[in-house]
């Protein structure tokens, strides 16, 4: 009895030896063999990634079925609701594949409290060349109080403020105050930088007016990390997620979503903007909408039906 039992072992053993065997030669001949039996070293996973030299090489970020390409029923959508009206701009483009829809591209308006965001940009790329710090403080002038936006201009005169939190105000809350701060302490030429750096000289034109589309590439720089740090895009764009104007394009958006923008008014004028990046799950996306109206509701009825159309057909597309 116990020589059969042992006679089964045996054979059990064997089988299982003869199996790993057998994996170990289908894996030998696979990509897969290479990284799991050898360090990763670069030159391996580089000999893996050779494969589809022709690809995009952050395809891999995203699976399939979110890098859409298809946005032809929404392009039809928005062209028929907006496009004979050249009081509105919209430009969106999505982030897994760079797919973009723009309606009256050409169209330019007053841009409004959206340059705030070039500025905090000349701000960080300071900090990041050792000639600022984020803790470090400047001094609130009587000349910089403006009651337009924000509440810094409550805070008395030559009371001091750190450059982050001057910065923060200037993004999340549209600060004048906090943003007139930081403007009268940088070089016109550190300001041209950022334009330079991002393509963005140009782009206001003499009339001081700018597109929808042409403005976008602000958030694409940022959320590509292309001109600033990694770190200091993040906080930037930690902060523009902090806005609590959420009347515009927010307000066709499900809650919970995450959307770090920044909008600009101007009633005089009667502008009302709204430009960030919808962090829908899985599917990020670059929304910019502009519209001229002597009525705010209107302008803001406008944003949130382009919101809702945009974000229902990202989340619901399938192939």
């Amino acid at each position: 009895m116990k020589n059969n039992v042992t006679m089964r072992t045996a054979r059990g053993n064997k089988r299982i030896v003869w199996l790993l065997a057998a994996i170990i030669m289908l894996l030998a001949g696979t990509n897969i063999a290479t990284l799991f039996f050898y360090p990763p070293t670069t030159e391996r996973l580089s000999a893996v990634s050779d494969q589809f030299t022709f690809l995009d090489p952050s395809r891999g970020t995203y699976s399939r079925e979110d890098r859409i390409i298809n946005f032809q029923p929404l392009r039809d959508y928005l062209n028929t609701a907006y496009e004979a009206d050249q009081n509105v701009s919209i430009y969106f483009e999505y982030l897994p594949t760079g797919s973009n829809v723009s309606i009256n591209k050409d169209a330019e308006f007053y841009p409004a409290s959206l340059l705030k965001v070039p500025i905090t940009m000349t701000v960080a790329k300071k900090i990041e060349k050792g000639e600022w710090k984020w803790t470090n403080e400047l001094v609130l002038l009587p000349s910089d109080k403006n009651k337009g936006f924000g509440s810094l201009y409550k805070e008395s005169s030559n009371s001091t403020h750190t450059i982050d939190e001057l910065v923060r105000r200037a993004l999340s809350d549209s600060d004048n105050t906090a943003n007139f701060i930081l403007v009268r302490n940088l070089e016109i030429s550190e300001i041209e930088d950022v334009n330079n750096h991002i393509g963005f000289s140009g782009i206001i034109t003499a009339s001081g007016n700018l597109s929808a589309k042409r403005y976008s590439v602000i958030f694409r720089s940022l959320y590509n990390a292309a001109y600033l740090s990694e770190e200091n895009s993040q906080k930037l764009l930690s902060y523009l997620s902090q806005s609590p104007f959420k009347e515009y394009v927010e307000s066709g958006l499900p809650p919970g979503i995450p959307f770090a923008h920044k909008i600009g008014t101007e009633e005089e004028k009667g502008v009302y903007l709204d430009s960030g990046i919808v962090y829908a799950p899985n599917r990020p996306y670059i929304l910019t909408v502009m519209i001229k109206s002597k009525n705010e509701q209107l302008a803001q009825e406008k944003m949130k039906d382009i919101s809702e159309k945009v974000y229902t057909y990202v989340k619901d597309y399938q192939e």
